[in-house]
């Protein structure tokens, strides 16, 4: 249903055609609402209702009721904004739809115009998309109109998070195969309870808003013990005649996506119900009569040995330092994916700060206690450092992690002459010319160990540019960057170009635009052969 369509009167309903708008007009209601709902809206209050997915019909009665009575009408650009059309005239209509990066208006201005109208005398309805209080912002709205005095309702909608996946033939539960739902906000990282749904096979995880952040959530849900075996399916814009349903695994989701060209608004379904013809297939034979978790009949993951890898080969534990930037955490994790290509074994991230998991938690998850008595036991996780060179994570974090445990600790992936290769392609990257000269820029250590490393990384970009380098620190160590920066013009240089020996975009990174030089290069990033290097160190640690 379209709008601009009269909406069908339901066979059940008395023929009453006269309603009162909030404009005082009257105007033929042909679903006579008022005979199913006894709701009001009375002047100078706010009426939050969910308008359902998108589908006109799926608004509740007592939400379409309200509306009826509107003079003023606050609506989103989700959910069933053709409602709007069928309004008679006279009702004022206040878009304030926010689309992905682009925000019409700000939630306080928002919140600021419903308490405005409200005191103003209006009936206001705030039409917003699927249910008010899941991911809608609509708890904000109501204490925004309380705090200001303004009486206000809130109408439940159909949610999308379960009208989504039921639009396109997922059940988010059934009985004998999923009998929990877990609803995540899929903007930024998954949280641990996220995670956790995830690798649990009687869970349905559904993911709303994270079409566009699809390839970071898949990555950090295989690094983190998701199996990319797990059913994936992506409906977007359910409900509506332009619906189309993506299916596939973790493993190959992405991809899909790709091919079929699937955009926001889409909701993301991860879990057995979400498999490719799921409802087709007969019940399995010795479903139990009960719903619940103990007659789950489909098959499940058994639970991770805690001390044991799921292969004959020893876990690759990827351990970085951890970042609030997300275009950081994007770098890390996917040089861990590519590394993942290029070892036979699982490979998992962990973190010495900021991020989870710690790596304490994760080096447990795969290491058992060592036996001293019992010096043939195998080791089963091998920590590689995603980290440049030595220092107190190196020697203190990731070493008591290990320490005492079936686990060892790689070297960290520098030096080695193919960052210097990575750090010579940023550079030509970033415009270096001839007679340009060239600082390279070190995050710093108090550790003499960790200071030679660097000093000893910097030789080899001079030989693999053929010319002397500066060095310099942006914390912890000296020369600052400024006086390196500093230093190469009073020696004549002309135009001083940095070398980021920095792993990944993040606040290390940033500082460097303000050392005064004329060109930055970027950071080595996600390139294959820094994949390469951690696959090696770990190859080296196993024996390989």
């Amino acid at each position: 249903m379209m709008a601009g369509q009269d909406l069908p009167a339901p066979p059940s309903v008395p023929d009453r055609s006269a309603a009162t708008a909030g404009s005082g007009e009257t105007v033929t209601d042909p679903l006579e609402v008022r005979a199913l709902s006894g709701a009001v809206l009375e002047p100078r209050s706010v009426a939050l209702v969910g308008g359902g997915p998108g589908a006109l019909d799926l608004i509740t009665v007592r939400g379409l009721a309200l509306l009826r009575q509107a003079d003023v009408v606050v609506v989103d650009r989700l959910g069933p904004v053709g409602l709007v059309d069928l309004l008679p005239e006279g009702v004022e209509i206040i878009p304030v739809g926010k689309a992905p990066g682009q925000h019409s208006m700000r939630q306080a201005d928002i919140e600021q115009v419903l308490v405005d109208q409200a005191r103003a005398g209006k009936r206001v309805v705030r039409l917003k998309g699927g249910d008010p209080f899941l991911l809608g912002r609509g708890g904000e709205e109501v204490i925004a109109c309380r705090a200001a005095g303004i009486d206000v309702q809130v109408v439940p909608g159909v949610t999308s998070s379960i009208a989504g996946p039921a639009a396109g033939d997922v059940p988010v539960t059934h009985r004998g195969t999923a009998v929990a739902v877990h609803v995540v906000n899929a903007h930024g990282d998954l949280g641990p309870a996220d995670l956790a749904a995830l690798r649990d096979a009687g869970t349905t995880t559904v993911l709303m808003m994270g079409v566009e952040w699809l390839p970071r959530l898949v990555s950090q849900a295989m690094l983190n013990g998701v199996s990319g075996h797990t059913p994936v399916a992506i409906v977007q814009s359910a409900t509506l005649p332009e619906q189309k349903v993506a299916r596939g695994t973790l493993a190959t989701i992405e991809q899909v996506v790709a091919e079929q060209q699937i955009q926001h608004p889409a909701v993301i379904v991860v879990g057995a119900t979400a498999a490719e013809g799921f409802l087709a297939a007969p019940e399995p034979e010795g479903t139990g009569r009960g719903a619940g978790r103990d007659n789950l009949t489909a098959p499940q993951e058994e639970p991770e040995e805690p001390f044991a890898a799921r292969t004959d080969s020893p876990v690759l534990i990827g351990c970085a330092h951890g970042t609030r930037f997300r275009g950081g955490r994007d770098v890390i994790r996917e040089l861990l994916v590519m590394a993942s290509q290029l070892v036979d074994a699982p490979v998992r991230e962990s973190f010495v700060d900021i991020q989870a998991p710690a790596i304490d938690d994760a080096v447990a998850a795969h290491a058992g206690p060592s036996v001293a008595t019992r010096p043939d036991t195998p080791v089963t996780a091998v920590v590689v450092p995603v980290l440049l060179s030595t220092g107190y994570h190196v020697r203190k974090d990731i070493g008591s992690a290990v320490a005492g445990r079936t686990a060892v600790a790689a070297p960290p992936l520098g030096p080695d002459e193919r960052l210097a290769t990575v750090m010579a392609e940023r550079l030509l990257e970033a415009g270096l010319t001839e007679g340009d000269t060239v600082v390279m820029a070190a995050a710093g250590t108090s550790d003499p160990d960790g200071l030679a490393m660097v000093e000893q990384m910097r030789d080899l970009l001079a030989e693999t540019l053929g010319a002397e380098i500066g060095l310099g620190y942006v914390a912890a160590s000296e020369p600052d960057m400024t006086t390196a920066v500093t230093q190469a013009r009073e020696g004549g240089a002309g135009r001083v170009v940095v070398a980021s020996y920095m792993l990944a975009p993040g606040h290390f990174q940033k500082k460097l635009e303000s050392a005064g030089a004329d060109v930055v290069a970027e950071p080595l990033g996600t390139h294959p052969l820094v994949a390469e290097i951690i696959a090696d160190r770990y190859r080296a640690a196993v024996g390989d």
